[in-house]
């Protein structure tokens, strides 16, 4: 599992109501899992609001295989 302190999150509004966030290691070299390296992502599902999308992001971090 992969510890949310070592991204940096930063929401957006990809249209207006709907939110996303993008992480990224704050830590280089980039997070390997299943033998890929992770330079950032996205959350993969629409957010009602911002705080929501942070939630989203926080939960994909820490689904992370490292």
């Amino acid at each position: 599992m992969a510890k949310t302190s070592d991204y940096r999150i930063v929401t957006f509004q990809r249209q207006p109501g709907l939110w996303r966030a993008n992480m990224t290691p704050i830590v280089q070299p980039a997070t390997i899992t299943r033998g890929q390296a992770i330079r950032g992502f996205v959350t993969a599902e629409d957010s009602k609001s911002e705080e929501d999308a942070v939630i989203a992001a926080n939960r994909a971090i820490r689904e992370l295989d490292v």
